[in-house]
Parts: C-alpha cells; structure tokens; sequence
C-alpha cells in the first residue's frame, strides 16, 4: 500500500482486504515511506496494548473512587498473561482493537460521546471480528448508560461487520468469510453453524466443556480472581468471540497465548473492575478485592506468562543468543533487496520490503501450502530468484529441497553454514544444465 501497488499478500495468496477488513493499516504507510518494517509493527503493538492500562485506571479510579486502586488494576492488565503472550506471538491487527476499545467503555461512562465515536471507530477498523464486540458494546450502553447513541452504536457495528464479510471481503477474495471449517462441528456455512448453534444448544455445551475449553477459562479468569464473572452483562462485550472461540475445532482459538483473545481480554478486563466497584461496598472491601487481583494477576502472571518474572521465560520461548545467529544474519545477506524469494517460515519477516516473499515450500508445491481460499492462483516459481532456508525444519518437504538443488537443478547454492542454506536460481524452470 505504502508503494501504491496492489496489496497482495504473497505469504498467504490473498488480497490485502480479502483476508481480512483492516483499515488501521493505513496509519501506518506514512512510516513505511521511511522505512519501517516488522520491528515498527512490534513496537507500535506493543505500546499500543500498553496504553490499555490508562482506560483501566480511568475507569477503576472513577468507579472505586481511589486513584491507588485504579493503579492495581492497571498492573493487573499488564500482568495478564494473554495480553503478554499476544504481544509476543507476531503481530495482529486484532490485538491493536483492545486499547480502543477500554477507552470506548471509559468515554461512555463520562459520556462523551464524540470522543466515543472516534474509539468506536477505531476499534472497528483493527478487524472485522472487533464489530460484534462493538455491538455489544452498544447493546451495553443502551441499557446501563444512554439509549440513543448505544443503539445507534450497535447498528453500526452489526453494519459494518455485514458490509465487511458479506461485501468487502466477497468482492475482494470471490468467497467471503472462509473459516467455516473450524466449525466442522455445527456446519459447513456461516448462516448453518449458526442455525445449529441456536437449534442444538447440547451440542454448544458439550463443545465449550471439554477438557482444554475448561483449562482456557482457568486461565482467562483465574489471573483477576474470577472476579470479571460478578459482572455478566459488561462481559457479554467479550461474549461473540468467546463462543467462538470455546466451539471452534482450531486449538489456537482456545489458547490465550493467540490473538484470537484479544476481544475476550476487552470484557474480562472491563468485568473486572465493575465487579470490584460493585461488590467492594466500603473502602476496606474495595480495598481486598483490589488486592485479590492484584495477587491473582502477579501469581499467574509467574505461573502461565511469557514474562521475565514467569516460569517459563527460560523455557525456550524466547530466543537466546547463539552463535548460529551469526550465520543466519550472514545468509540473510546475500539475498538482494529486490530478489523474488522463498524462506522458511521464521526468516520471511527478516526478508520482507519486496514484492515476492513466499513462505517455503511455496511456491513450487501443489496445491500450495495455506494459500488462497482453496488454493486458487499459486505463485509462479519461475519468479523466484532465490531460496533461503534451516534444512532442520525440511521435513516432508527435504525431497522437493533436494531435487530443486540438486548438481544441475534449478537452483546452486551459494551459502551453507550450520544448516543454513542459501540457494540462487542457476536456470529457469525447465531447462536442462549444459553438459
């Protein structure tokens, strides 16, 4: 977008806009004119979950009426383990949707409502999912705070997420919304899972109870004391995503470490501190409840987070200095800025600012690897000019690797180090070596 080219997403076979509805995304062009690339998305994800906390205390301090408590209960957000893991996992949009979205809620209680709007709409704008959160959201304000504009609120989140997965998205991808077959369960379209998620309620429960649905709910309410669940209705914010979430057959959605929580952060957080304010009585009440979370959020912060301070930070999750880095950076390179390439998966966002980056093996398998809607319009290998890759990560894909450089294969390589490769295109498809 930021070179006014057509926003094709080589590493996924998709249209920009027929992946998902992101407009945030245009903020950021203006820094990619200068240079920016994954390490600017990284850092702006991060402060932008950040300042979620300022909503937090808003919030806690006009409903406890205490600054102090307001400030634990923002530690608490920062200590929650699904809000750290997703900034560690890679970038999502849908994380970016959290921040405006605590400010929506706050901007409506002081009833603000321009001020709203502009929260509203920015949240609308990190993904099409933020919509049912939105409508939520409006429904709430409707019934606790002001009638017109929380409904008003409402009908433009249900809108707009119609327009995104029934408009944009289909004009755009030639099929729609495409995750249907998470849902293997309730049907094979959006309008019969839903249809069967209402007719067979048995089949919801039976879903949303098993065993790594309950350990998802110990982990996303266990770190504010189970406290959010005091507070029903300002949960229901998180309630679309959630069910989604619980019912899908795809692990990921169900594991707070991806940015499939994010929505759910929004109502847990948010639940939280209604239920402090409403349940606290006295200042000495309040002051426990406060302290509960704030002891639940640091235990399971220790416990389940990616943090410094948490049992796992040396468990591997995060990288530690090696001296193969120095050869990967090495690899890295000799690949020219402007080369169509292909890497294994951990490199490509080190190989971006061009126009071809794939995702090995694509793209000279087929049907290629997670591409398209069904694996419509492979890339051209012609195209690509070189391949960089871990040969430990091959796996099935070791015989394609071999063949490709292979004594008078299409590709020599130039680079090998410590199981990092480094091939370059020796000739086109097709054509045989001189002997």
């Amino acid at each position: 977008m930021s070179r006014f080219k057509d926003p094709f997403i080589t590493v996924r076979g998709l249209e920009w806009f027929g992946h998902h509805v992101i407009g945030v995304t245009f903020l950021f062009v203006p820094f990619y004119w200068l240079g920016a690339g994954p390490h600017f998305l990284y850092l702006v994800e991060t402060v932008w979950l950040a300042v979620g906390a300022v909503p937090i205390w808003l919030l806690a301090r006009d409903r406890l009426e205490n600054p102090w408590a307001g400030l634990a209960l923002a530690a608490a957000y920062l200590l929650y383990p699904s809000l750290e893991w997703i900034n560690w996992w890679h970038f999502h949009p849908d994380a970016l949707a959290i921040t405006p979205l605590l400010f929506a809620y706050w901007l409506a209680t002081r009833r603000r409502w321009g001020w709203f709007a502009v929260a509203v709409g920015l949240a609308l704008s990190c993904k099409e999912d933020a919509a049912l959160a939105v409508v939520m959201l409006g429904l709430l304000v409707a019934w606790k705070i002001r009638r017109r504009p929380g409904l008003l609120t409402a009908a433009v989140g249900a809108v707009w997420f119609l327009l995104a997965t029934r408009v944009i998205l289909p004009s755009v991808n030639g099929v729609g919304t495409f995750y249907e077959s998470y849902f293997a369960g309730f049907g094979n379209g959006s309008g019969e899972i839903a249809y069967n998620i209402v007719r067979h309620p048995s089949r919801v429960v039976e879903t949303a109870t098993e065993a790594g649905r309950l350990d998802y709910y110990r982990q996303l309410f266990a770190p504010v004391a189970f406290l959010a669940l005091g507070s029903l209705p300002v949960l229901l914010i998180a309630g679309p995503q959630l069910l989604i979430n619980v019912i899908s057959g795809f692990g990921y959605t169900h594991d707070i470490r991806y940015h499939y929580s994010s929505l759910v952060i929004v109502g847990v957080m948010l639940a939280t501190v209604e239920s402090a304010a409403r349940y606290g009585g006295t200042q000495a009440g309040r002051r426990f409840l406060v302290g509960l979370v704030a002891a639940t959020a640091l235990a399971a912060n220790v416990a389940w987070s990616p943090s410094p301070i948490g049992v796992k930070f040396h468990s591997g999750i995060w990288a530690r200095p090696s001296p193969r880095h120095q050869s990967l950076r090495a690899a890295l390179d000799l690949v020219p800025r402007h080369a169509g390439v292909t890497a294994i998966y951990y490199l490509v966002p080190h190989l971006t600012h061009r126009v071809l980056i794939y995702e090995w093996p694509n793209p000279f398998v087929r049907p290629p690897a997670n591409w398209g809607v069904r694996g419509e319009h492979p890339g051209n290998p012609a195209k690509v000019d070189y391949i960089v890759v871990d040969t430990d990560l091959l796996g099935d894909h070791r015989g394609l690797y071999d063949r490709l450089t292979a004594p008078g294969g299409e590709f020599r390589k130039v680079f090998e180090r410590e199981r990092v490769v480094v091939a370059k295109r020796a000739r086109p498809p097709g054509e045989r070596a001189a002997s």
